[in-house]
């Protein structure tokens, strides 16, 4: 019987049910809000307590299903799930009878959707799958303690509730005992003669009407871990019988086929989950340490692809059973070299080349960067000195060219001027362009300044000092009577 797949309603309409019950129905003292979901057995709805306001879902079994059926199986699915008080188990509170007979039991309203659902919307990360399993066992290991078989677990069974803090770790409930098996236990099959179970999901000791055991849960728990990481079941045909006579003979797909990188501690233990002998199966405790190994596994190999090398564990001899103790080891060299250890490793190697390559590169393009400019500030240096040099050269030969015209060109007299004039009242009668001159001004050691050689400026008269008064008068004078000088 499937419980609760979603909060909305997937199955038949209210009109298409005529045992449906009609939002505002009385079941005892909850009211009928509307229908959650629907199976095989019964439905789903989501009510609330009249008096308290307590918000709750009812299930209630399909009354054409009422001829024949044992209602004390409802009372037991409601003793069953409080006799293991798991966390991970769907609590149920109240039990009661519809006007018209049929039984209900009253449980806890979930919020969420079936793992079903999540698998079909999206492919699921290992490390996601894993946290469902794990709490999917301990629910399992405590119902095991207590002599209870579930024998209907399926991805429909398994509720995820939501958790807006953490998307990613999300809290399982399983759901539907229904149709558990209590060891030693009076109460028969809901329905006589009917296959208890899915047949998707259906050990082999189901398929031939066996006595199940909690090895049972087992090999339907490998079919749900099968289907999760491989996203296909391990056996699937046109018709339920020729799926049945699968679980029976047919050996599975190994795991390694469809996902090449798959861990093979979890390929070994799917395949141990899946075997057709109840006795070669390991126990839900062992399944439970096992997925831990694996989640260990898969977190060193997020750890390679960003960090350095680990070392890769020894293999060891083939044919050895697995034991808690050896939660990390490979089952054979074989194994261990189709896993995708190798393949991260040279990944991992080829980038850590690549990283040194790029690292040399930009080494090597600094290097000729620093070089390029000291043979530019070199190049400078050089061109400095070699026009203070031109310059000093250039000013001297001027000086001396200067000192050449003065001494030969013609001089001219004063207007006015005899001829005892004195030679030094003698100019040069022509205009020579004559460069300013000025020292050339280096920086020592200690920043001081030195005067060099004169720097030449083109084009420019230089500046000739002021001439002092002659003694003597240039012209011949006399003395007046009164004392003045007259020049005459």
């Amino acid at each position: 019987m499937k419980t609760m797949v979603s909060t909305a309603g997937t199955g038949p309409s209210v009109t298409e049910c005529g045992d449906a019950l009609v939002p505002g129905a009385m079941a005892g003292p909850w009211r009928v809000e509307h229908e959650l979901g629907r199976g095989g057995m019964g439905a789903v709805y989501a009510v609330v307590h009249e008096e308290i306001g307590k918000r709750a879902a009812l299930k209630v079994v399909h009354r054409q299903l009422m001829p024949g059926f044992n209602c004390d199986r409802m009372l037991l699915e409601a003793k069953v799930v409080n006799q293991v008080g798991h966390p991970n188990i769907v609590d149920i509170f109240e039990t009661g009878r519809l006007a018209d007979g049929r039984p209900y039991i009253v449980m806890e309203r979930l919020s969420g959707q079936s793992l079903a659902m999540r698998a079909d919307e999206s492919k699921l990360l290992p490390d996601f799958v894993i946290a469902v399993l794990r709490q999917v066992c301990d629910a399992l290991i405590a119902a095991h303690a207590a002599g209870i078989i579930h024998r209907d677990l399926k991805l429909d069974n398994v509720f995820l509730m939501d958790n807006p803090e953490d998307p990613m770790a999300p809290r399982a409930k399983l759901l539907d005992w229904g149709i558990a098996k209590v060891i030693h236990h009076e109460v028969k099959h809901t329905i006589e003669g009917q296959l208890m179970g899915t047949p998707q999901y259906l050990s082999p000791e189901q398929a031939r009407g066996q006595v199940v055991s909690p090895q049972t849960d087992v090999y339907s728990l490998g079919v749900m871990a099968y289907e999760l990481f491989l996203e296909q079941l391990p056996f699937e045909a046109e018709t339920a019988a020729e799926v049945m006579a699968m679980h029976l003979r047919a050996t599975p797909r190994p795991p390694s086929e469809l996902w090449p990188d798959v861990p093979p501690d979890l390929e070994q233990l799917i395949l141990a989950m899946l075997a057709k002998a109840a006795d070669r199966r390991p126990t839900m405790t062992e399944v439970a340490e096992r997925l831990e190994a694996v989640r260990g596994e898969l977190q060193r190999r997020c750890r390679v692809r960003s960090g350095p090398r680990l070392p890769t564990p020894a293999p060891v001899a083939p044919g050895r059973p697995w034991t808690p103790s050896q939660p990390g080891r490979v089952a054979s060299a074989t194994g261990l070299a189709a896993t995708g250890l190798a393949a991260t490793d040279a990944l991992s190697r080829r980038s850590e080349i690549r990283r040194w390559q790029y690292a040399i590169g930009a080494l090597a393009l600094a290097l000729c960067g620093l070089m390029f400019a000291i043979s530019r500030a070199g190049d400078r240096a050089a061109s400095a000195a070699t026009v203070t040099e031109a310059a000093g050269v250039t000013a001297s030969a001027t000086a001396e060219q200067l000192n050449e015209v003065a001494r030969t060109a013609p001089r001219e007299r004063p207007e006015g001027d005899d001829a005892t004039a004195p030679a030094t009242a003698l100019r040069p009668a022509i205009a020579v362009e004559r460069p300013v001159i000025r020292p050339a001004v280096l920086r020592t050691s200690r920043g001081e300044r030195a005067a060099e050689t004169p720097r030449v400026q083109r084009g420019v008269a230089p500046r000739v000092p002021p001439r002092s008064a002659p003694a003597v008068p240039r012209r011949g004078s006399k003395v007046d009577p009164d004392g003045t000088l007259d020049v005459y």
